[in-house]
């Protein structure tokens, strides 16, 4: 079961991705803490936000910065969004989170889930990004996938944006499909770069959305044993800015108040 979430900020004139928060389910309740994602971004985070960095902030409801991302389930095209997302629909606030966070929305803003370990298994699920940016025929390539089938990782070692890029492709065709998202690529990057664990990693398809848009379209999983001691998304973008959170501070009822302000 995925606890954590995590939020990121599209800088929409380089179009990188930027972590900047982390939502955690715990014990009945939500916290949102930044992470230091957001140091090299200036202003932008409490500009977006309204909200100090460095504070810690807990909620019994889901946070309306998250909770609008849930389109309303009497919506006419609430079942079709569902199904895109590989789900029932029936899934509480969070989970259904973990799925329709993964539509950016207007605000340069989409919430990702962490990825799960189980039993020395690595397992994510994910939408190829890129699609629409990739050579002409990856689109055509995409028409033909079915659910199971499998496609390769390609470590893009000289990307101009992300050196730990991993790139997408058909078993049989050397053109590019999309991208793994960036959130995840220094996590495969790690996996793939050990030769046994990347005999047993898979890339399988999930869903092939051909009615969905572009960042929508191709739903993929990924399966890969991990070497020990392995640890997800574990990098200075996901820690978060305050290292040790317990109980409650005085000032939650403050931070409390604050919340209102993500609507």
């Amino acid at each position: 079961m995925v606890d954590n979430l995590y939020l990121a900020w599209q800088d929409t004139e380089t179009r990188a991705w930027h972590t900047i928060a982390r939502l955690r389910r715990k014990n009945g309740e939500y916290e949102l803490v930044f992470t230091h994602g957001v140091e090299r971004l200036r202003s932008v985070p409490s500009d977006l936000f309204r909200m100090d960095v460095r504070q810690r902030y807990a909620s019994a409801e889901l946070l309306p910065v998250f909770k609008n991302r849930l389109p309303s389930k009497s919506r006419a095209d609430f079942a079709k969004m569902a199904s895109w997302l590989d789900l029932r629909g029936g899934e509480s606030e969070f989970d259904l989170l973990t799925r329709f966070g993964l539509i950016p929305g207007t605000d340069s803003i989409l919430v990702y889930p962490e990825p799960e370990i189980i039993d020395g298994r690595y397992r994510l699920e994910f939408f190829v990004h890129g699609i629409r940016h990739m050579h002409k025929d990856a689109l055509s390539l995409c028409d033909g996938l079915k659910p199971g089938d499998r496609l390769l990782p390609v470590l893009d070692i000289q990307n101009p944006v992300d050196p730990n890029a991993v790139a997408v492709r058909q078993r049989e065709h050397s053109v590019l499909i999309g991208y793994v998202p960036t959130f995840y690529a220094a996590d495969l990057r790690t996996i793939l770069a050990q030769s046994p664990l990347a005999k047993d990693a898979r890339v399988t398809v999930v869903r092939n959305n051909q009615d969905a848009p572009f960042q929508l379209r191709l739903f993929c999983r990924f399966e890969a044993s991990v070497p020990d001691g392995f640890k997800a998304l574990d990098t200075n973008a996901h820690l978060p800015m305050i290292e040790h959170i317990s109980g409650h501070s005085d000032g939650n009822a403050g931070q409390l108040e604050a919340l209102a302000l993500l609507a």
